[in-house]
């Protein structure tokens, strides 16, 4: 089953900068109740020093817990028992945050009080976990259903299904960011992911919704911790489109694709630059893709035949689990030996930057990584290995 992430600000979280004000004037607090939850330890995350591990305190008999501290700058707090089960809040100094839950449904069922941009980020989150609650439900069962004769059909259903949540989840978030963009909780906004998706903002394609919120944030907190990491995230993404000739997901025929370094089961990194291949089968896929697993005998087929003629194939699996990919390796009989991956399902970074988000995707690709062909079935790749190694 999938579990929810925490919701931790992707690449916002950058090294936090002092803002030089003295903390001893101002304080803030958090304290309240979680039933059913004695004894148990809660963690704390502070989401403005990037990097420290978490702190814990333990939950008093009654369900009670409280902290505080001195800081002339709101917070970024992550509060939680067990990761996927946790609040955000973001007091600002001189605010006593109150927070009523029971436990173990704790994100199901918190409210909070006493800071307005916590009951803010609070009613945004509320409906989130909806989407990602109706999101699990789908996923287990189409898990359920994978050796179903209609198969297909429940494929395609649930597909349609979770695309309707992701564009309405999609949709709350523009509009919670463009109403209020100023808001500490539309930072926040910006890092959310839904289900088994990438986040739903990625910098490079929703830029204007980062520089949105990173001028209003300027305009409001220009000396915060919170502020100051985001317009660092943002200043280096319009640096980088300056330089960016081409926009990501737009690679054809006729283009040199971005060489690829990415690590094997071992943790051994094998770039694609240094593989001598005369022509090389970049093949994006996963343990959990029926159709791709479909395909491996025949692509094996095409492998052991044009192995020794300057063949090679190297292997993109878009994995959450490093068992998962290594047993499908083994009980596949993937003989090749470039086998690579981020663990990090849908959110890889390279599939991101090639366009990628279905899986089987390949590209067939020369010795200066020109791409000869996209998305080959093994006996069109077949015949175009035949054509070009006659």
């Amino acid at each position: 089953m999938y579990k929810r992430p925490l919701y931790i600000a992707l690449a916002l979280c950058f090294a936090a900068c002092n803002s030089g004000k003295n903390d001893a004037d101002h304080q803030l607090s958090v304290s309240g109740t979680i039933d059913g939850a004695a004894g148990k330890y809660l963690k704390i995350i502070d989401m403005t020093k990037p990097g420290f591990l978490p702190d814990s305190i333990q939950i008093g008999d009654s369900g009670r817990f409280a902290f505080s501290l001195k800081s002339s700058e709101p917070k970024d707090f992550v509060l939680y028992i067990e990761p996927e089960n946790n609040i955000r809040v973001l007091p600002s100094p001189d605010e006593n945050v109150i927070i009523a839950a029971n436990y173990p449904n704790v994100v199901e069922t918190y409210s909070v009080a006493g800071s307005p941009e916590s009951e803010r980020l609070a009613g945004l989150l509320r409906k989130h976990h909806q989407s990602n609650f109706v999101l699990d439900t789908l996923n287990q069962y189409y898990m359920a259903h994978q050796l179903d004769r209609k198969f297909e059909q429940i494929r395609a259903d649930v597909r349609a299904k979770s695309d309707s949540v992701y564009r309405a989840d999609r949709q709350l978030h523009e509009r919670f960011i463009a109403e209020q963009p100023g808001s500490l909780a539309s930072y926040v906004a910006l890092s959310s992911k839904l289900g088994l998706r990438t986040n739903l903002f990625n910098i490079q394609d929703d830029f204007k919704y980062f520089e949105m919120v990173d001028t209003a944030l300027m305009n409001h907190y220009d000396t915060i911790a919170i502020t100051l990491m985001l317009n660092r995230y943002v200043s280096q993404e319009r640096a980088m489109q300056t330089m960016r000739p081409k926009r990501d997901g737009q690679i054809s025929v006729g283009d040199t694709m971005p060489d690829i370094a990415l690590s094997n089961p071992y943790g051994d990194t094998i770039r694609v630059s240094n593989l001598k291949a005369k022509y090389l089968l970049v093949s994006f896929w996963g343990s959990w893709c029926k159709p791709c697993r479909e395909s491996h005998p025949e692509l094996r087929k095409v492998f052991r035949t044009y192995r020794y003629r300057g063949f090679d194939i190297y292997s993109v699996a878009l994995e959450r689990s490093l068992d998962d990919w290594k047993n499908t390796i083994r009980e596949d009989r993937l003989i090749w030996v470039n086998h690579v991956s981020e663990l990090n399902y849908m959110d890889s970074r390279v599939a991101r930057q090639l366009g990628i988000d279905a899986v089987p995707f390949n590209l067939l690709i020369d010795a200066d990584r020109v791409v000869l062909a996209k998305n080959l079935t093994p006996a069109q790749l077949d015949a175009k290995l035949a054509e070009l190694l006659k």
